[in-house]
């Protein structure tokens, strides 16, 4: 079997990665393995970020199967974590299809492209951001097997400038800086389908890069989908989904007794193409939002899914970085902010 996932390099949007409202509105499906997310990160001007999502999961026709909530962290200068992460019935969420208008509970999750309002509360805890975008944005598709079977990635905001407040029963503080928005939704079993994958958007001075790499299981011949896309202040200058074309390299790995995994504490991202040329080297500075992907699980289907199938867990980590970015007969020396996350759904297998 094998991942398909069109191959191209452009330096504008194809037709075909174009987004529109309903991309970010809600694709409910009727289907085990649906899961949906609405996405959101920020970096904050005194050194704190923001991350967090609201989402759905599981079969739409089988109301009691399906898990929906929203989870939001707000990571401190001192590295201290404040964290929200409610979980409701189906009942308590409400979406539209046509345009991104998400309500679960009393969170919500609206806008129309260019301007989005969130708010996620919990208790005495509340986080109020507006979002409104610098840069157009893409979508894209990764099919396994067949195109019955899908991964849909859509991102309305690759940089957009953040206001609002992270309020707690102690203080109220005022968020202001850069962010970024993305929507996924699919049917496979991502456990069963790909054994890990590393996500990240990384802000270096006027310049956006944003990058997935996707490394399938040995069931789809251990396949790679490697989307990749730099923006300048105007737009799109470079856009690559050929694996070829650019490397992301893990160094410093170490094994994480708690995480029970390896973990890298470098990454170096390099690309080139005819007059392009990036060279991007990050050093993890903070880990946040560790989740276990099957803690919810029955007790008796975990350790069997542990045992036989994956061990799924996902962190999510804040990097600082340099590089260097040739294009068009210019050299830009870069000073690099990143949030990444990396899932594994193969703890025990080696990523050097």
């Amino acid at each position: 079997m094998k991942v398909i996932c069109e191959e191209r390099t452009d330096r504008e949007i194809p037709e075909s990665m174009i987004i529109s409202q309903s991309d970010d509105g809600w694709h409910p499906l009727k289907d085990p393995n649906y899961v949906e997310w609405w996405y959101f990160d920020l970096t904050n001007i005194d050194g704190s970020l923001v991350r967090g999502q609201f989402y759905i999961i599981g079969d739409v026709s089988r109301p009691n199967k399906v898990k929906t909530g929203v989870r939001a962290s707000l990571v401190k200068p001192d590295l201290t974590e404040v964290l929200i992460d409610k979980k409701f019935p189906y009942s308590s969420f409400r979406s539209s299809t046509e345009v991104c208008d998400v309500e679960i509970g009393g969170n919500y999750l609206k806008g129309d492209l260019s301007h989005y309002r969130l708010h996620v509360e919990d208790g005495g805890k509340a986080l109020d951001l507006e979002f409104d975008s610098e840069i157009t944005g893409f979508k894209g598709r990764a099919c396994f097997g067949d195109v019955r079977r899908y991964m849909i990635w859509v991102v309305p905001q690759p940089r957009s400038r953040v206001r609002g407040t992270f309020r707690t029963e102690e203080e109220t503080l005022d968020v202001e800086g850069v962010g970024y928005r993305d929507h996924n939704w699919s049917n496979i079993s991502p456990i069963k389908c790909v054994s890990y994958w590393d996500w990240g958007r990384i802000y270096a001075n006027e310049f956006t890069v944003i990058f997935a790499n996707i490394v399938a299981t040995r069931r789809f011949e251990n396949a790679e989908v490697k989307p990749l896309m730099v923006y300048d202040s105007r737009g799109l200058i470079f856009l690559t989904t050929e694996a070829k074309k650019w490397t992301l390299t893990k160094s410093d790995v170490k094994f994480d007794l708690h995480r029970r995994m390896e973990c890298p504490e470098r990454y170096s991202l390099k690309a080139q193409d005819k007059d392009l040329f990036l060279d991007i080297d990050l050093g993890v500075e903070r880990v946040f939002q560790e989740i276990d992907l099957i803690a919810d699980y029955n007790p008796l289907v975990r350790l069997f899914t542990r045992t036989f199938v994956a061990d799924p867990f996902a962190i999510s980590l804040l990097s600082v970085g340099s590089g260097r970015l040739d294009f068009s007969g210019q050299q830009n020396a870069l000073t690099c902010t990143a949030i990444h996350e990396f899932v594994n759904n193969r703890r025990q297998r080696s990523l050097v």
